[in-house]
């Protein structure tokens, strides 16, 4: 609904200075919690790549959107609409990478893998807002670490009986972060009876004759 507030805004306007409106917040606040609920089981490729560009645009968009709609700022909404395009470039990506020989010889894991980041990075780069593209990969590669440091750190805390308040606030915090999938799938997998968690990786984008075995 975003996406076509947007672009219908922009040809009655015949610019693309658009301001988000408060149906905009909110149906990108929607986008964001169903985002974050999806990627926590994503399985596709590999996760440590593919899940953090996901929780960056989940986490970011909604920032970005309130930001513009409060400080009117039309550059914001252009980044957090063009973000949604990368959906579009990812299988586009996949089906370049999947049918020509750039990659030839490489499973589907690595196709997925490489055109997500690059699907997020190039939809970022569409908005034409200067730093946005580096603000996003600097973004990203912080949520592959955070993963990281929360998986490592809560099965650390998970065996210690320090009851000191820090160690408590620590863990609630860390709780709260694996609730909304900030960590390793292994980890999520330990501390979640989610079913979707337990099934094989797959991926219905890149065509199953390619897949390499």
């Amino acid at each position: 609904m975003e996406l076509a507030r947007y672009h219908i805004s922009k040809a009655r306007l015949g610019n693309d200075d658009v301001l988000p409106e408060v149906i905009d917040v909110l149906s990108c606040l929607i986008w964001s919690w169903a985002s974050l609920v999806l990627v926590k089981t994503l399985r596709r490729g590999d996760p440590l790549t593919t899940r953090p560009p996901y929780q960056v645009g989940a986490v970011l968009r909604p920032v970005i959107c309130i930001a513009s709609h409060i400080l009117q700022l039309p550059s914001l909404h252009r980044i957090s609409i063009s973000a949604l395009d990368s959906f579009v470039y990812a299988r586009m990506a996949i089906f370049f990478f999947t049918y020509t020989p750039y990659l030839r010889g490489y499973s589907y894991s690595t196709i997925y893998s490489l055109s997500i980041p690059l699907a997020a990075f190039l939809s970022i780069h569409e908005s034409r807002v200067r730093g946005a593209s580096l603000a996003f990969m600097l973004a990203t590669a912080y949520v592959a670490k955070l993963n990281e440091w929360v998986t490592h750190r809560s099965r650390i805390l998970q065996r210690s009986e320090t009851k000191s308040t820090m160690v408590m606030l620590e863990k609630h915090v860390l709780a709260s972060l694996l609730l909304l999938g900030f960590a390793e799938l292994d980890r999520l997998r330990e501390v979640s009876k989610n079913d979707a968690l337990t099934k094989p990786l797959n991926d219905d984008y890149v065509p199953k004759l390619e897949h390499i075995s």
